[in-house]
Parts: C-alpha cells; structure tokens; sequence
C-alpha cells in the first residue's frame, strides 16, 4: 500500500497542507516501525498503569488528524465530485485529474466508508457526526479530557505546577488506549491514503477550473454548494487538527514517563505548548463560530484569557 502522495500538492497549498500529511504518515511509519520490533521480541507483559504505548498513540495521533480533515470534508467532496462526474451532472476538461478520478471510484470498495471512518472518530475521539462503534460506543470523555491536557500544559509553563499536567497527560493516555484496538494502525494508513487521493483529486488544476475554484478549499465550498451544503471552516479544521495531532504526538513520546518521572514534564519554548494554544483557539473558533460574539483567545494575556477549566463555558468546548 502506498503512502499519502503529496507531489500533487503545490507549495501554496494553505496552511502547510502537504507538511501535515507528511507528519501524519511519518508517525503511521514510526509506529509500524515499532510494532514489526516488538513483534521480534515476542510477547511481553505490561502491567496496567502502561496500557497506552507510543506506538498506538503515534497511529491514534495521525488519526485525530484525518478526523478534522474529515469534518472539513475533504473525502466526502471527492467521493460527490466522482459521482457528478461518472453521471455526467458535472461536465468539462478533466486532462490528467480523470485518471485519478476513475482509480479513486475503482477503489472504492477496497476503502473505509464515510458511516465506516464516523464511527471509528467516535469511538477514538467522541465525534458528534455518524453512527456508533458497536464494538466500543462513542469517547464522550476524550474532548474534555484533551482541552484539560492543553489548559494544564498552558498553566505549567505560566507558573502552575507540573503534577496536573502529568495527571492530565495519564488519564487522556488511558482513554485513548482503552477506546482503541489492533485495528487502528491498519486503519490509521488506510485512511490517510484515502486522503491523500482525496487531495489529489482536488487539488488538481482542472478540477479546480471545472469548479471555478481557486484553491482546493475553494472547490470543497463548490460542491458543498451543489449539495446545498452549509458552508464548513475547513482551514480551522485542519489548524486544530494539526495542533491535536501535535499533542498527541507529544503525549506518545512521554508517554512511558509520564507517572514514574522526575523533573518537568513541559517547560517554556516547547513547542507542544504553541500546539496547545493553537487548539484551544481554534477549537473556541469552531464552537464559537456561528456566534456574533467574538471567541476569547488562548493567547490572550491575564485578564483576557479563557475560563478557568472548571467554567461551565470552559467544560463545554467542543461539545
């Protein structure tokens, strides 16, 4: 199976697109990685308190990100841009882009299905759209329990103390691995090739002429707007994504020390701190975004900061 291709990707792609999915398969690769060594080892024993390991962490990492790129719709709008085209509702020069378009409806069958790739979200991330895992029911808890890890690694580094970041960090590293199972690396590659032909396809200059679109997002707004669609902050969706693959990443690397080490566990300039920051705002920037009133920033100094974590509006994010 190959990776994500990113040379379709020009470099104005927004945002560092193509750096993102290339961070995303990296820690795909490092868990594989990890996974074929300790299946050399064989079989060994971990006691309770280290269930989550880095390597599930690592593929569960790259997988918050497809969940964002997913509410931005990026599959979705490729899977309706094949069927306008295969029905003739969609007509033009497609050059180049219609070999891709055929091998993304020939494949198909062989991928995770929108209901398939919802499901598992919820069961990993407690994602509000599609059906329930049967196996494992939706992570009600995981968005709570991210937004405290970000709001205790922000006050670590302002003067708080250490011990509840590291509480933080161990309840959301047992969460995420009691919500998770053997399928998530398989999974986790599979869905970020999905994407990567998904961006192929839309990326691709003809499609974007087709669509009158200037940017990739631009034709994701175009076909939304076919299917009378409302409109989605896309770019928000993959900041925050980004910044919560970020701390994931972050968490994977600490998390065999997390409870047992000494010292600190973050400390000023880095950098999961800005990732943190980025995804409380840009999480405020989702929940808030429909409101007139503009959302209080992370990064805002005392005075102009956002609630306490046991504010009710604080507890509510990305509910």
């Amino acid at each position: 199976m190959t990776g994500v291709d990113t040379r379709s990707l020009t470099t104005a792609t927004p945002f560092g697109l193509r750096r993102v999915l290339e961070e995303a398969e990296n820690l795909v690769l490092a868990a594989e990685a990890h996974s074929v060594m300790m299946a050399e080892l064989g079989q060994i024993d971990l006691p309770p308190a280290e269930r989550a390991d880095a390597m599930q962490l690592r593929a569960i990492a790259s997988l918050y990100l497809a969940s964002t790129l997913e509410a931005a719709g990026l599959i979705q709008a490729a899977d309706d841009l094949t069927r306008l085209v295969r029905t003739g509702a969609l007509g033009g020069d497609l050059g180049e882009a219609a070999a891709l378009i055929e091998a993304f409806w020939d494949g198909r069958n062989d991928r995770a299905s929108e209901p398939e790739r919802l499901a598992l979200f919820g069961r990993l991330f407690g994602a509000p759209a599609g059906p329930d895992d049967a196996a494992g029911g939706a992570n009600s808890d995981f968005e709570e329990m991210l937004l405290d890890l970000c709001d205790s690694i922000m006050k670590a580094v302002d003067g708080g103390g250490q011990g509840r970041a590291r509480a933080a960090a161990a309840r959301l590293a047992e969460n995420v691995a009691a919500a998770s199972n053997d399928m998530v690396q398989m999974l986790a590659r599979e869905i970020l090739q999905s994407l990567g032909q998904a961006i192929a396809i839309l990326n691709h200059p003809s499609v974007r002429a087709m669509l009158a679109a200037r940017t990739m997002w631009d034709a994701v707004t175009a076909i939304d707007r076919r299917f009378r669609r409302t409109s989605r902050p896309t770019l928000t969706h993959l900041r925050r994504g980004r910044a919560g693959m970020a701390v994931l990443a972050w968490l994977a690397d600490h998390v065999d020390t997390i409870e047992g080490g000494g010292g600190s566990l973050v400390s000023n300039g880095d950098l999961v701190v800005d990732a943190a920051i980025d995804w409380v705002d840009e999480t405020l920037s989702i929940v808030r975004g429909e409101s007139e009133q503009p959302a209080v920033s992370a990064r805002a100094p005392a005075g102009g900061r956002a609630p306490d974590a046991g504010g009710s509006a604080w507890r509510d994010l990305g509910r």
